[in-house]
């Protein structure tokens, strides 16, 4: 379940740039996923989900872009 891992990241990220910028919630992240990654979407949106709960980014709305590459990348958030 390599999703598990690479969301921790990610989210991580979110969380220090969302700090950086004085945010105090997040409501939609935007990711580019490629065809390539053998990432399965729904588990990166449950996983995405549980480790959210808690932090400013609970209850982001998850917004996936489809590439013909191999990648999973945060391309940017919303925040308030």
């Amino acid at each position: 379940m390599h999703e598990q891992h690479l969301l921790k990241d990610l989210l991580g990220d979110i969380l220090k740039n969302a700090k950086d910028n004085r945010a105090s919630k997040v409501s939609k992240v935007y990711l580019k996923m490629g065809e390539f990654t053998e990432i399965n979407e729904d588990i990166l949106r449950h996983y995405f989900s549980e480790h959210a709960n808690g932090t400013i980014v609970e209850g982001a709305e998850v917004v996936i872009e489809k590439s013909q590459t191999r990648e999973l990348r945060l391309v940017s958030f919303d925040c308030e």
